[in-house]
C-alpha cells in the first residue's frame, strides 16, 4: 500500500506577494516504511488500535523559518550527528493528519528512509543569508551559510541547489573556504542526467 502526503501548496493558502516576504520555496521529500495507527473500536470497555503497514511518499513545503527550524535545523547537534535523520522523519510524521509511526528500534537512525530538502540555489541563499539571525558582516554570513550547507550536504539531506548557492557565496564574498565538497555534489548531480 502506498500513500502521498502533501501539505500548504496544495491547500489553497495564500501567501504574501511579495518575493521579499516569502519564505524561500524548499521542500522537504521523504519516502520509507510507517506503521500507520488507527483506532477501529473506541466503546467504554474496549480501546482496540489497529496497526497498519505503509509506503509513504510525503512532500512538505518549509512556510517560514520558525518552521525550518523546528523540523530542519542546521544547527541541531546532539548525540554527536549534525543532523539526526530519525528525529527529522518522526517529526515530519507528527505533522500529519493520520497517525504514522516510524518503525525503527532507534529514534535518531533511519537508513531505510530518504529524506531530502530541495530548493533552488537562490532558495537555499535566501534561507541562510536573510532569513536566519546570524550577526556580523555579509562575509562573515556568508562564510557561516557556506559551512550549514557544507554540513546539510555532508548529511545527505541537502540538493544540488545547496551546493551551488554555496560556490556563489564563496564565489561573490572570495571567501576562503574549500570548495571540493560542493563541486563533487554538482559534478555527480549532473554525470547522473
Amino acid at each position: 500500500m502506498a500513500s502521498k502526503t502533501t501539505n500548504s501548496k496544495q491547500t489553497g493558502e495564500q501567501h504574501p506577494a511579495s518575493s521579499e516576504a516569502q519564505f524561500p520555496d524548499l521542500t522537504v521529500h521523504a519516502e520509507g516504511t510507517a506503521d500507520r495507527l488507527q483506532h477501529v473500536n473506541e466503546t467504554a470497555k474496549a480501546d482496540c488500535l489497529e496497526t497498519v503497514e505503509v509506503e509513504l511518499a510525503v512532500e512538505y513545503d518549509i512556510d517560514s523559518f520558525d518552521e525550518w527550524r523546528s523540523l530542519i535545523d542546521p544547527d541541531y547537534v546532539k548525540h554527536g550527528q549534525t543532523v539526526e535523520k530519525g528525529t527529522i522523519i518522526n517529526d515530519l510524521l507528527d505533522r500529519l493528519e493520520a497517525h504514522y509511526r516510524r518503525q525503527s528500534s532507534s529514534r535518531f537512525q533511519a537508513s531505510d528512509w530518504n529524506l531530502t530538502v530541495t530548493g533552488s540555489a537562490t532558495a537555499w541563499r535566501r534561507l541562510f543569508m536573510e532569513f536566519s539571525q546570524m550577526r556580523g558582516s555579509d562575509s562573515d554570513r556568508a562564510d557561516k551559510a557556506a559551512l550549514r550547507l557544507k554540513q546539510l550536504l555532508a548529511a545527505d539531506l541537502a540538493d544540488t541547489g545547496a551546493a551551488l548557492a554555496a560556490l556563489e557565496l564563496i564565489n561573490q564574498y572570495d571567501l576562503d573556504t574549500p570548495t571540493d565538497t560542493f563541486m563533487a555534489e554538482v559534478t555527480d548531480s549532473t554525470g547522473d542526467e
